[in-house]
């Protein structure tokens, strides 16, 4: 069993929880749709705090599977704060417990991620916050999310050498299963810890070779979020788009994915991603209502390109994702597709793609 199939996990609250659909859509391994599905649940909630709270959870997951993850630590840190800040309004129910023990998981997702990247005070800063709620909720005959959590902060703990006491309290400790901790840290370690990168869009763009080109700039710049003060723009949908670099961009991953491999190939993929989200958040905000048409050309190379590598990996879900997202742009830049050789090239190319 893998790693993965063990942390479904000891314990997950979002596990058949409404609004998680792009969870169901990630475990079919379409992550274009995944992570388009989650920041659209991100905007449609800004009204509710507690479905704004789980879709920035969402978000986080879908996010940290697709592409940059500082995107996706960003998200984690916004969900945290929003259960936290309205944990009193929460009150005792159902939703009451459901929330918090989200909030205990994107903690300790937010705390690996945030020690991975060499931030540990701000991954302290998080297990300090979940273990408070965790150690509540134990209290309270829910013992799941506190076995979540030390488990995680056992794996970090490993690594740093920091005293293994105190981790939570001896009274919690009592009532916790050592197993599910044990997966847990398993967990960690492969998922998070020693997840192979690159894992941020920085990362991917030194691993290309690509960082000093002016697209690259460009697109780094679209893709940074600042999540450290409550009033700070922490969700990708909330990003300029940024049209104008977009064509090229998408060329260079295009014409790069066919022969990179290792790291570089690794690194071209996540941009590619990325680049997609940033055409994926622009058509759905509209601003592209009245320029698919000099842009379907490029969007759909890339959707191509990356489809072609899934494809060439053995990734079908992926694969077929891609090709769905192209068959769409084709449409909805039509007539130009039907017309123009390049449109032609690609129609042919969506064929040879899973449906």
């Amino acid at each position: 069993m893998s790693s993965s199939a063990q942390s479904v996990f000891t314990y997950d609250p979002l596990d058949g929880e409404p609004g998680t659909e792009p969870l169901a859509t990630l475990r079919r391994g379409a992550l274009l749709s995944a992570v388009d599905q989650a920041n659209d649940a991100v905007d449609a909630a800004h009204n509710d705090w507690y479905a704004l709270a789980r879709s920035a959870a969402v978000l986080g997951r879908t996010q940290y599977s697709s592409g940059d993850s500082e995107l996706a630590v960003a998200a984690y840190d916004q969900a945290v704060r929003l259960y936290n800040d309205n944990s009193r309004a929460m009150g005792r129910g159902e939703d009451a417990a459901t929330g918090l023990a989200t909030l205990v998981d994107c903690a300790g997702r937010a705390m690996l991620l945030h020690h991975r990247q060499g931030r540990r005070k701000l991954a302290d800063s998080a297990f300090d916050v979940g273990r408070l709620f965790a150690e509540f909720l134990a209290g309270n005959r829910l013992t799941a999310p506190a076995s979540q959590l030390l488990g995680r902060r056992a794996a970090v703990v490993q690594r740093t050498g920091q005293p293994r006491s105190g981790l939570l309290a001896p009274e919690i400790l009592s009532l916790l299963d050592p197993q599910d901790t044990l997966r847990e840290a398993t967990w960690a370690v492969a998922e998070y810890l020693d997840s192979p990168g690159p894992h941020t869009l920085a990362e991917a763009l030194r691993a290309t070779g690509a960082e000093s080109q002016p697209w690259a700039t460009h697109l780094a710049g679209a893709l940074t979020v600042d999540g450290g003060r409550k009033e700070d723009c922490w969700s990708p949908t909330l990003r300029g788009s940024h049209l104008g670099f977009l064509p090229n961009a998408a060329q260079a991953v295009s014409g790069a994915l066919g022969d990179a491999t290792g790291t570089a190939g690794d690194g071209w993929r996540l941009t590619g991603r990325e680049i997609h989200m940033c055409y994926s958040v622009a058509s759905g905000r509209g601003e592209l209502r009245f320029a698919l048409k000099d842009h379907a050309e490029y969007w759909g190379g890339l959707l191509l390109a990356l489809g072609k590598d899934a494809l060439r990996a053995g990734h079908t879900s992926l694969a077929s994702d891609c090709g769905d997202w192209l068959r769409g742009v084709l449409t909805q830049a039509a007539p130009h597709t039907l017309i123009a050789p390049w449109g032609q090239k690609l129609h042919a190319g969506a064929q040879q793609l899973p449906s």
